[in-house]
């Protein structure tokens, strides 16, 4: 059979996964990154407890991946679920298309019905600016934000977050994560920052905020699941289809780096 170039994307658990289905998975992101590691890759995978796996709807390819994990933390004393993204690819052939997405909405959309009570939010790093516009995008409530800035209450939460997650590495002045000299960073040839991309007002904000971004610096950000999000997904599941491109390219997370 030949590609369709329609993307569908299955939820498992990591540990349903096989050897072979993780070489791919391994040979896909390591194909679009510099200064990766295989047990890096290997630490980040099994440190998380869903995976996403997208694959071509006529081949059955392998064309994308993103893994993620929701843990429990404590916010000015109450209790908050967390979702941490870990490594994501997907094939340039394949952005565009709200899959990913909607599986990735479904999700926490599930975790938030079995857990009513608990605030729950996504927490996002991000050097690539695809990755970046997902979360503004697909969040309405989402820090810190190109025009409403980051409140103290909630620059605390990101701080508290990198400290945990990322300590020595985690820069809280900054707002942003810094693995190394030799960090992995997106190959420029995938996502560039073209003139038209860098027109966008959040793109300015990204790139102001996170100057570091070709090297490899990460900009920690978090994104809020509640009542706005989910009317944001239910008009995005009624719309169906693939999203619209042109100047105001609609984001679809073509990659990103995260480490447990």
């Amino acid at each position: 059979m030949q590609r369709t170039g329609k993307l569908a994307v299955t939820s498992v658990p990591v540990r349903a996964l096989n050897r072979d289905l993780i070489e791919q998975m391994w040979t896909l992101y390591a194909g679009h990154y510099d200064h990766v590691r295989r047990d890096t890759f290997d630490a980040d995978l099994f440190g998380k407890d869903r995976v996403f796996l997208g694959r071509d709807t006529g081949t059955g390819e392998l064309v994308g991946f993103s893994t993620a994990t929701i843990y429990s933390h404590r916010e000015s004393g109450r209790k908050i679920g967390v979702c941490f993204s870990g490594d994501t690819i997907f094939l340039p052939e394949y952005w565009g298309q709200r899959t990913l997405h909607r599986a990735m909405a479904l999700w926490l959309l599930g975790w938030k019905l079995t857990h009513p009570r608990v605030p729950l939010y996504w927490f996002l790093i991000c050097h690539g600016y695809r990755t970046y516009l997902s979360m503004v995008r697909n969040f309405p409530e989402h820090w810190p934000h190109f025009e409403r800035g980051l409140p103290e209450a909630k620059r605390a939460l990101i701080d508290s977050l990198g400290r945990e997650r990322f300590g020595a590495c985690w820069n809280g002045e900054r707002g942003v994560v810094r693995f190394g000299q030799e960090q992995p960073v997106l190959r420029a040839t995938v996502a560039p920052f073209t003139g038209a991309v860098l027109d966008l007002p959040e793109i300015r904000f990204f790139v102001t905020a996170n100057p570091g971004y070709a090297e490899g610096d990460e900009l920690a950000m978090i994104g809020q699941v509640n009542i706005a999000f989910v009317g944001g997904l239910v008009r995005r599941l009624l719309s169906g289809g693939r999203a619209a491109r042109p100047a105001r390219e609609a984001a679809r997370p073509s990659a990103a780096v995260v480490r447990p």
